[in-house]
């Protein structure tokens, strides 16, 4: 899980009381019984650059993901 993520989740947690559990429950719960509008899904093809042929490493894809979800550069400390 991003590091910014879960500072925001308990940040919520402490504000409502209650446990990480009960917030993933309640958020899978409200996000289930929504109406999905359709989407078009964007090519996030990874493993192959179609310019060059050169195959990318599991970390150049794992780092490219991360700068996409945390752009500041902060990662998880795992």
């Amino acid at each position: 899980m991003p590091d910014k993520l879960m500072r925001k989740a308990k940040v919520v947690m402490a504000q409502r009381k209650m446990t990480f559990r009960a917030l993933v429950v309640d958020a899978l719960e409200r996000s289930l019984s929504e109406e999905r509008q359709s989407f078009v899904l964007r090519d996030a093809s990874a493993g192959w650059d179609a310019s060059d042929n050169d195959l990318r490493s599991s970390a150049d894809i794992n780092s490219a993901i991360d700068s996409l979800r945390e752009p500041s550069g902060a990662h998880d400390s795992r």
